[in-house]
């Protein structure tokens, strides 16, 4: 059961992502989730968790789950974006990308996508600040910055 948990959870790692950013350009988004979910297959193989793999989820799953417009309107966000968008002050990213970045800290892998998601969302809900209103040219700067201090460190 755990290697489908494991699985699930780094299908997730992108909903702080969904979550802070408008989806503008889904290429170039899914390449920034594909980068921030490389950080979390890596600190699962150094930390020796076994999980199920996207083609596993995709075979299992097949057609169960489907994202449809309700009524003619169109699927906005997940469930961090949903916590947002509700200004509920609060959002699962310390139990999703937070996970990866302790898991990182305990097995020596870097994260600093999973931490920047994981502090940007942390904000947004904490200053209640709206569910997409971050550019995503800002966030690909941070990451940037992110990612160049701990190659310097």
């Amino acid at each position: 059961m755990a290697r489908w948990q494991y699985a699930k959870l780094l299908s997730n790692l992108g909903n702080a992502l969904e979550a802070v950013v408008e989806v503008l350009d889904v290429e170039a988004h899914l390449a920034f989730y594909a980068r921030v979910r490389a950080e979390g297959v890596a600190v699962l193989d150094a930390a020796g968790i076994d999980c199920a793999s996207a083609e596993e989820e995709k075979a299992l799953r097949g057609d169960k789950i489907r994202l449809v417009e309700i009524d003619g309107v169109p699927r906005r966000g997940g469930s961090s974006w949903q916590s947002l968008n509700r200004g509920t002050g609060t959002i699962e990213a310390d139990y999703l990308n937070g996970e990866i970045a302790l898991l990182g800290r305990l097995h020596g892998v870097p994260t600093p996508l999973n931490e920047l998601l994981q502090r940007l969302a942390n904000a947004f809900a904490r200053e209640r600040r709206p569910a997409g209103s971050l550019p995503f040219d800002e966030l690909v700067r941070l990451a940037d910055e992110a990612v160049a201090f701990v190659q310097e460190s």
